[in-house]
This record gives C-alpha cells, sequence and structure tokens, in this order.
C-alpha cells in the first residue's frame, strides 16, 4: 500500500458516511474500488485491503452509534461530579463539562450566580479536577428550531453529552481537590498557564496568546472573532500544523544546542508532542498536526522512508476509527482538507513558485478552494478578499506574531514576569494587527453569501475543484490555467443561480422567541421581504451580570437565517410597528445585509429606536418609506396590499402603536395572507369595517396571541383555515392566551405555532405548496 494510503483513507470516511448518512453510499465506494483495479492503480491485494478498512469503518461506526446513549434516566436529583474542564463564568452564568464519579458519564452542568461576590469566589477556587456533591436537574440540550441553524443538541450528542445539569446550588465546602490522573495533570497545567497570561500580560495581548499558546479562542473578542472571520484568517487564531511545526522545531533546536544528541530529541519530541496535543486542548487541527509529527518521527527513527500523502491518510483513519462522529465537527474537516490539498499541490503545483509573496497567494489559494465547500456548509459564505487577507496576515503571524508570543511566554515564565518591555512592543504589533483587520472587514460586499449548498450543489464542488487542480497540475501554459480555472467559479456560479432562478418560493415564520420575523422569499430571485425581526427586550442590569456577547436576535437568528438561504439581499425590511419585539433585531439586518428600503407605519409616532433605525438605514443608502392603507405592489404572480394603518385618517384618534402596525394582505402560492403586526381589538373592528368582503386562507395571529387580539368578530369576518402564532416557548404573558386558543378550535381553524413546532414554512411553486415545520 506505500503511496496508495490516500485511496484507503477514501474507503475509510465513505465507509462512515455509509453508516451515518446513506447506504447507498456503497455504491459510490463500489465504482472506486472497480475504477482501481481496472486501470491498475491498486493491486487485489490493495484492493481486498480497501475493502476491509471499508468494511471496518463501517462497523465501528454501528458499534459508536449504538454505544452513544444516556445511561440516566432523567429523573435524578443527587450528583457527584468531577470538572473535566476549566469553568467558564460569563455573567452571571457558570458553564463545564462535568463527569458523573459513579456512571462514567458527561453532562454539561450550568449554575446561575447569586451575587458578585460568589461569582468570584467561584472563579478562584473551582478549577479543572476537583470533585463537588450537588443538587439539581436534568435539563435536554436545545434542538435547532430554525432550519440550517446550530442545534447544540446534536453538537452535545455527538459528544457523548445527553444531559444538562442545571445546579441548583455549588457550595465551595462541597467541593474538594482529589488526585488526579496524568489528563488532568496536563489539563491544569494549561488551567494555571491561562490564568497567568491573564494576570500578567495586557488584556488584548493576553487573548491571543492564550489562543496561541494554549488553543483557547474563549477570550478573545467576538468582534475581533467576527473580523478575522469574515476577511478569512480566522485559522490563524487557531493552533495547527504551522504552530505545532514551529514549537517543535524550537524546542528540537534548544536540545541540540544543550547537547542533546538529535536520536534523543527524537525520542523526546515523541514523548512531549502528545503531551502538547492534550495542554492545547486537543482540537482536530492540533491532534492531526501532532500524529502526522508523530508517524514521521517513528518512521525517522526506525529508518523507514514513508511519504507525506500516507502519513495524512494513516493519521485520518486512525483518527476516524477512534472517534467517529468527528466526521461532523467542521475544524477537523477544515484541517484535514486543507492540509491534503496542500500535500498533494505542493510537489508540483507550489513549487513553480519561487517569488515568497507568489507562493503565499498560491497557497492561500489552494486553501480558499479546498475550503470552499465546508465554509459554506457551516457558515454559507466565503470571503471574497481572503487571499490578499492571508497575503498580509500569515508573514506576519508566522514571522512575528507566534513565534514573539511563544518567545515572550517563556522568557515572561523564566524571569518572573520580567517581559513588560517586551509586552509592550507586542502588544502594539496585534494593536495594529486587529485594525487591519477590522478594517478589511469593513470592505462592503467582502464576502460572497451564497447559502448552504444542497447535496446536489454539494457534489458539483467536490467533483469541479478537484478536477481544477488536476487541471492547474497538467496545465502547461497560463491558457491552461485559465480554463481549469473556470471550473471552481462555474461551481459557484451554478450554486448562485440555483437560489435566483430556483422556480420555488417560500414563506418562512422564523422562531425568534417572543417576536415576529417573517421571511418571503419568491421565486425566480423575484424579492426578498423580510416583515419585522424579531428583537428581545433589555433590562438594565449590574455589570457583573452581563454576558461578554448577549444575545441578540438579529445578529444571532435572523441574518443567520437568511445567509443560510443565500439571501444577501432584502427587497423590503417591513416593520410593522415600534415595539422592540418586532424590530429589536433589524439594525443588524441593516448592516449586514443589502436592504433596499425600510419600511415603516405612517401615521404612527416614531419611537426613539425606529428614529435610530432610520439614521442607521440612510448610512447604509437604504431608501426610507412611510407607508398606508391603499399602498401596493406586485412582481410575478405575487400581489402585495397594505391594510392598515390607515395613515393622516389616524392622527389625534386614541389609537395605540400596536393597532397602528402595518397589515399586509398577499396572494401567494395560490393562497391568501394576512400578516397583522400587533393588531388588537379596535385594530381589527376597523379592518373589517372598511374591508368587509375580506377573506383569507392562512392568517398570521396578532400580537403573538394575546387576548386583546383574534376577536370571534374577526375570526368570522376574514374565515382563515389556518393560523400561524410566532410566540416564545414559556414566555412571561402567557402568549397565546387559553381564549385564543379555544376561539381558534370552535372557528375550526388549524394552529401552527413557533414555540411549540419552531419555525413554519409554506414552500410553493406557482399555485400549489405544503407547510412544513422545523419541529415534529
Amino acid at each position: 500500500m506505500k503511496g496508495r494510503w490516500i485511496y484507503a483513507a477514501a474507503a475509510s470516511l465513505l465507509g462512515i458516511l455509509t453508516s451515518f448518512f446513506h447506504p447507498a453510499v456503497v455504491i459510490v465506494f463500489s465504482i472506486l474500488a472497480f475504477f482501481l483495479l481496472k486501470r491498475n492503480i491498486l493491486a487485489k491485494k490493495n484492493a481486498a485491503i480497501l475493502i476491509m478498512i471499508y468494511l471496518a469503518l463501517i462497523m465501528r461506526s454501528d458499534l459508536a452509534a449504538e454505544q452513544n446513549r444516556t445511561s440516566l434516566a432523567g429523573s435524578e436529583s443527587e450528583f457527584e461530579i468531577t470538572m473535566k474542564e476549566s469553568v467558564k463564568i460569563d455573567g452571571d452564568l457558570l458553564t463545564v463539562p462535568i463527569e458523573l464519579s459513579d456512571k462514567k458519564e458527561k453532562l454539561m452542568a450550568r449554575y446561575k450566580i447569586k451575587s458578585e461576590t460568589e461569582k468570584k469566589a467561584l472563579a478562584d477556587y473551582l478549577g479543572i479536577g476537583m470533585t463537588c456533591r450537588i443538587n439539581g436537574t436534568l435539563q435536554t440540550p436545545s434542538t435547532s428550531t430554525n432550519p440550517n441553524a446550530f442545534s447544540y443538541k446534536n453538537y452535545l450528542n455527538r459528544n457523548s453529552i445527553f444531559w444538562i445539569l442545571e445546579m441548583e446550588q455549588l457550595k465551595l465546602s462541597d467541593c474538594i481537590n482529589r488526585k488526579s490522573g496524568l489528563t488532568l495533570s496536563i489539563l491544569k497545567i494549561r488551567e494555571t498557564g491561562t490564568k497567568y497570561i491573564l494576570e500578567h500580560f495586557p488584556e488584548q495581548t493576553a487573548s491571543l496568546a492564550i489562543a496561541l499558546v494554549f488553543g483557547d479562542r474563549d477570550f478573545i473578542a467576538e468582534d475581533t472573532i467576527a473580523s478575522y472571520q469574515k476577511i478569512g484568517i480566522i485559522h490563524l487564531l487557531a493552533i495547527s500544523g504551522l504552530h505545532v511545526g514551529m514549537l517543535a522545531g524550537m524546542f528540537f533546536l534548544a536540545g541540540i544546542r544543550a547537547g542533546i544528541t538529535r536520536e534523543k530529541m527524537t525520542s523526546i519530541l515523541i514523548l512531549v508532542l502528545p503531551v502538547y496535543a492534550i495542554l492545547t486542548g486537543a482540537a482536530p487541527s492540533v491532534l492531526r498536526a501532532v500524529f502526522m509529527m508523530l508517524l514521521i518521527l517513528l518512521a525517522s527513527k526506525v529508518k523507514a522512508p514513508i511519504q507525506l500523502a500516507d502519513v495524512f491518510s494513516i493519521v485520518f483513519i486512525c483518527y476516524l476509527f477512534i472517534s467517529p462522529y468527528v466526521i461532523y465537527n467542521a475544524g477537523f474537516q477544515l484541517s484535514f482538507a486543507v492540509t491534503l490539498s496542500l500535500i498533494l499541490s505542493a510537489p508540483i503545483i507550489l513549487k513553480r513558485f519561487s517569488n515568497p509573496a507568489a507562493a503565499i497567494l498560491a497557497v492561500s489559494f489552494v486553501c480558499q478552494m479546498a475550503a470552499i465547500p465546508i465554509l459554506l456548509w457551516h457558515f454559507y459564505e466565503v470571503s471574497i478578499i481572503s487571499i490578499i487577507a492571508n497575503l498580509i496576515f500569515v508573514p506576519l503571524y508566522s514571522s512575528i506574531i507566534l513565534p514573539a508570543v511563544l518567545i515572550i511566554f517563556i522568557f515572561d515564565l523564566l524571569t518572573g514576569g520580567n517581559a513588560d518591555i517586551f509586552l509592550v512592543l507586542l502588544d502594539k504589533i496585534i494593536h495594529f494587527s486587529n485594525w487591519i483587520a477590522d478594517m478589511l472587514s469593513s470592505i462592503p460586499n467582502s464576502a460572497l453569501i451564497l447559502g448552504r449548498p444542497s447535496i446536489i450543489i454539494m457534489i458539483v464542488y467536490l467533483l469541479m475543484i478537484p478536477a481544477f487542480f488536476a487541471g492547474w497540475e497538467r496545465s502547461k501554459n497560463n491558457k491552461a490555467l485559465i480554463k481549469s480555472g473556470m471550473l471552481p467559479i462555474l461551481a459557484i456560479v451554478i450554486h448562485y443561480l440555483s437560489n435566483v432562478l430556483s422556480p420555488a418560493g417560500e414563506i418562512t415564520f422564523i422562531d425568534v422567541g417572543q417576536g415576529d420575523s417573517i421571511l418571503i422569499k419568491l421565486p425566480y430571485g423575484r424579492g426578498n421581504y423580510l416583515i419585522d425581526a424579531g428583537g428581545s427586550l433589555v433590562f438594565e442590569t449590574e455589570d457583573w451580570k452581563m454576558k461578554s456577547d448577549p444575545y441578540e436576535t438579529g445578529k444571532d437568528t435572523v441574518v443567520p437565517f437568511l445567509k443560510s438561504k443565500g439571501i444577501s439581499k432584502i427587497d423590503k425590511l417591513i416593520l410593522t410597528h415600534g415595539d422592540m419585539d418586532h424590530i429589536g433585531g433589524a439594525s443588524a439586518v441593516i448592516r449586514d445585509m443589502r436592504v433596499k428600503s425600510v419600511v415603516f407605519p405612517r401615521g404612527a409616532e416614531l419611537s426613539e429606536i425606529e428614529k435610530d433605525l432610520i439614521v442607521q438605514a440612510k448610512m447604509e443608502k437604504s431608501d426610507i418609506q412611510f407607508t398606508k392603507a391603499g399602498d401596493s405592489w406586485s412582481t410575478g404572480n405575487a400581489v402585495f396590499q397594505v391594510l392598515s394603518p390607515f395613515g393622516d385618517w389616524m392622527d389625534g384618534m386614541n389609537t395605540g402603536k400596536n393597532d397602528g402596525s402595518i397589515v399586509l394582505f398577499a396572494k401567494l402560492g395560490g393562497l391568501t395572507w394576512l400578516f397583522t403586526g400587533d393588531l388588537e381589538e379596535q385594530g381589527e373592528k376597523q379592518l373589517i369595517s372598511s374591508y368587509p368582503k375580506l377573506k383569507i386562507d392562512v392568517l398570521k395571529i396578532a400580537h403573538h396571541g394575546s387576548k386583546t387580539s383574534s376577536t370571534e368578530s374577526f375570526l368570522a369576518g376574514i374565515e382563515p383555515r389556518i393560523a400561524i402564532i410566532s410566540a416564545g416557548r414559556n414566555n412571561r404573558y402567557g402568549h397565546p392566551h387559553n381564549d385564543v386558543m379555544t376561539r381558534l378550535k370552535d372557528f375550526n381553524i388549524q394552529v401552527l405555532r413557533t414555540d411549540k413546532q419552531g419555525a413554519v414554512t409554506y414552500f410553493f411553486k406557482e399555485n400549489s405548496g405544503t407547510f412544513s415545520v422545523q419541529l415534529p
């Protein structure tokens, strides 16, 4: 199998996919095996090894799925726990992965801190390996309630965690330090080192140093993370092959300088590297780099030459066999995909570039091409300027920041904290680099938003990108290179056109908790309309309770959902009225999307939030419109008519903000729709009086099912067949009210609810469509 382990790696991957995704993947494996035999790439003996690896990974994956289950009933209330990682305290919330002492089952523990004094005491006392006796309740993790959204439940389950333990109290007197094993001892060193950096380094430098030395990005500001991610250099904030190679090289040379022989230093490195992997958090990228280096060192020690592609493949196979569920991890996917692309392209493609800048550009381009399908699947967009950003930041990090961080950290430890003068200089460099990242990330349209690719589009990427590399490898001149370079561009164009030219449309009632946000996506790219953007009420709280990155509906729910659908432009952002639960997320939408026009109701007095949104929208060059009853527009077969508010007619009337909501009537997908904002009883009466012949199929229940809306006379007048309620789970207002639910039942109206079923979507083509919900 020498030089052929790459095919075994492909077989192992297909084995995992056969088990976890669909048995039909066996057809792909059969075609691969037949092709390799037919072309005499593999001998029959090697083909037999391929089949054995394929079957072994299927059986291993099936066994992993069988064993990946909880032993708890869910009713337990008393626990003895051991903290497996460092405690994370964010505001008044403490979280920590734990293990039950008796069952050896992992859980995620949470505790609501009661006071600032308790917060400080917990932060100072609790640490890795500590055992506590506590009382609490078990809860199942939350799943995704919107299409394409991150599922915390799936994430935990794939890490063998099935419960969240809500601790009722956390008494330090009930916690003790016990003897720990080697792994916990190493993790304690990591925890101590992290605290040392926080105490001795400037704030911004400390957060970056912890990421580069110990592999923990939790201390880096969210704005910095967002900037690095947007311009495609987030990989520089994670420990990778570059970090491992540089540190191992420094360690090896230091040993040689100290008079240790190369053979002994190789043996020491073989022992030290696994410790380093644990010390840095054992992320997939670290494990890949460490174990590839271990295999190379072992091969050199026994003087057995081994190809780098074989090293990669053997590590890949072993990693999947040990931990099959890692296949879902984005970091694993990116690390191995990018590494493989570099290994395969280095002998022919990258050797063509002698100029350092050109070589960096080529490497960045290869990495970007390999990462595109993975980035689109997980993050829905790719950076257009990432190649330029990498040209700036890769030399800066590899030649200056990373070596400086490692050397200054070691020097500061050895001299008892006397590296202040070097830290000041390093802090200025890091501030400067973060400033450049912020500037680049603020460039308009610097990211290409294409949405999550379908399985068919993903196959297109997986065919055309390798074909591009193969064409680049064979190209003898620029003309041939340009021809092969059209392949990934063609894949991107196909992906883009699959969104723009799709004959399907959708209306999605996004689950934004206690609020409203409705996407109307018309067929053939004829228009994207967003009615409200959700939002949550922000209450004043003490500083110590403030989260480092508080949840914000627009930024964390609405914008990611829109991006996952491939939407980068909103034709109309219709803000029905000025309540926070309807417009609180609008700022993020205006900031992160191209919004052609923002629509407000005419006649109502503007709230401060609405005034701020108008200023922001003008700065982003969005049109500002004020609408009233009688306004209308049509696009293709879709017709929209504004039924309320009644504009100037309402001036001077005792009409609340809710009854001044924009009410929109629409004909879409063969159904008639009424979107009502927070309309209440008085507004409903006015609507029926003004439009006595109004009949609809689907009603967006006003005001989240409040008792003051959806009156009997209103329901009798418009005769809806389906009602959709957007409300938060266990909300403080008791929405939807029992009286409303009773009325809907009495009128034989089918009810769909975001608080029970997650996002509600109507997919349609021309005049027919179907409803679907996120949660069964």
